[in-house]
Formats: structure tokens, sequence, C-alpha cells
């Protein structure tokens, strides 16, 4: 499965074989709104042969947002970038507490990945733009992802693709919940939930409102055979985040998750005020689990 970036290429096949034989790419980008170079960055990505080129096209992605991050003076250029936004974008609250995170991945020919991120904040009370603020978070490959127990600066960040954002409170201190796909390698996939908080303008990802059994943790974190999926997804009629119990194919082979699978087993984290409590064994409707939160940037066998 080809799990890189993909999109409906926007522009004519016309355009697309003129910008290969006159100006360079860049003189021609200077030319159009921003948001309106997003699907053909996007589409340069996917089809970038190399990981050096892959690296100039992720690098240039991140330097066209902040461009447009820095122009934004109302609703209306934010609204083109999130409805030209392919990958991954997530909204939660209203009024000085919305949030808005725009991720996204590249993938290297091993396989393994390379993300994006930026976190918008700082609406005024009306939810209007002359307070607006924004932080890139820094993918950090060194960094364990599934490491539970670590918090992480915007310069560290393990990186996911995000395709949740739950907003709930802890007194009056905003408490965001991510939910977040991970490419991981060609052996295993990951589906991540961390929380998030945001004071004096400082992020922290990976914050202490996780409460299992085994004690309070920061992220939760769910491996499993690339073959496969796992659900992990936000049901807010019954203000839960239900997840798969996954186990491996073999009892002989446990710790070994790139065999690891769903076993029809579901768990939950509830919402009570303070914490995420963690509960096994319950009752999930099976409607769309065979979906299982599939990840913004895969491509269908």
């Amino acid at each position: 499965m080809d799990r890189s970036i993909s999109m409906k290429l926007n522009l004519s096949g016309i355009l697309s074989f003129l910008l290969l034989i006159s100006a360079p790419f860049s003189s021609y980008l200077a030319q159009i709104p921003r948001a309106s170079q997003i699907p053909m960055m996007f589409e340069n990505l996917r089809r970038a042969s190399t990981d050096h080129d892959r690296f100039i096209l992720h690098n240039d992605l991140k330097t066209l947002l902040r461009e447009t991050l820095d122009n934004i003076d109302s609703s209306e250029p934010l609204a083109e970038l999130m409805a030209k936004w392919p990958a991954g974008i997530v909204s939660a609250g209203k009024g000085n507490e919305l949030v808005t995170i725009i991720s996204w991945n590249s993938e290297r020919q091993d396989r393994t990945q390379d993300y994006g991120a930026f976190v918008i904040y700082g609406f005024d009370n009306s939810g209007q733009f002359e307070t607006l603020k924004w932080t890139e978070l820094i993918h950090d490959r060194n960094e364990d992802p599934k490491d539970e127990s670590r918090s992480y600066r915007v310069d560290d960040w393990p990186g996911a693709i995000y395709y949740d954002l739950i907003l709930t409170h802890d007194g009056k201190t905003p408490v965001y919940t991510l939910l977040g796909w991970e490419g991981a390698n060609a052996q295993v996939t990951r589906k991540v939930m961390e929380t998030m908080v945001i004071s004096n303008d400082i992020i922290r990802i990976g914050v202490p409102y996780l409460n299992r059994p085994d004690g309070i943790r920061k992220r939760h974190v769910l491996e499993y055979s690339d073959e496969l999926q796992a659900t992990l997804r936000y049901e807010p009629e019954n203000n839960r985040i239900v997840l798969d119990r996954l186990a491996p194919s073999d009892p002989s082979l446990a710790g070994a998750t790139a065999f690891y699978g769903p076993t029809m087993t579901y768990d939950e984290y509830v919402w009570k005020g303070e914490k995420w409590e963690f509960s096994s064994n319950i009752a999930v409707r099976n409607s769309k689990d065979r979906e299982r939160n599939r990840p913004y940037n895969a491509t269908e066998k």
C-alpha cells in the first residue's frame, strides 16, 4: 500500500507540462495565491523520486505555510487554506479557546516518515484574528514515539497526522486531546492518543491526563502490524475514546508488535472532570469499525 500523501491534481495537465519546460517552479508559485499553491506542492511531494527531493519539497511546504499564516488577517484566507489542505486538519473549541492543527507526512524510500504540523491559536473572544498566533511543531526523528511517559516541546515532537481533536477542561484549563496516525515503517503502524495544553503561548504535548491501572500516562500508543488497521476514535455522544485491544497472532509472538492486531475486544477512555479514565472490555457498536480510522494519506489497494 502506497502510504505517501495522496490527492487529486487540481490544475490542468497542460499547465503542469508548461511548468516543467519553462520558468522555475518557485517563480511560478510567486505569481499565484499561497493557498492555491498547496495542491500542486502536495502532488510534487507525492511524486518525488528521491529522499533528497522529498526533503526539499517538505521544507518548501513548511515555508509556504509560515508565509501564509503570517499574512492571515481575516477568516477568508484561513478558510481557503483549510479548504485546500489535503492532509490532516482538525479544530476544536470556540472563541479564545479555538485551536486548529494542520499536519502532514512525507514517506522516505525506507518507509519511515517525516512529519510537519502547525498549531493555530490565540483567537480573541469572538473568534476573530487580531490576536491570531501559530506555532510550528518540529519533528524529531530521534525521539521514541512509543514512549508513553514523555512530554514534548514544540521542537522535539515525535510526529503524527492528527485526525481528531477533542476539547475538555480541567477546571478552567482547556485540555486538547489529539488522536493521530503514525506511519512508522514497513513493519508496524501506530495510532496515538496524546493531550496538549497551551499556557502563555507555550505548547506542551503529552500532559499527564491519562489515568490507567498501571498509573498516570501522558500518551497512549497502539502499535500493530502494517498489514492491519486498528480503531482509535472519539464518540462524542458517549464522551469517550474507544480503542482496540491488541494482541499477537500467536502467544509466542508476545512483544513482537509487527504481529499484533485487533482482538475484537475494546477499551475506552472517559473524561471525568480532571482525567481521562481508562476502562477495559467495553461494549461497542460495530457499524463503522471496519473503517478503522483510515489514515489521511492512505491509498486504497
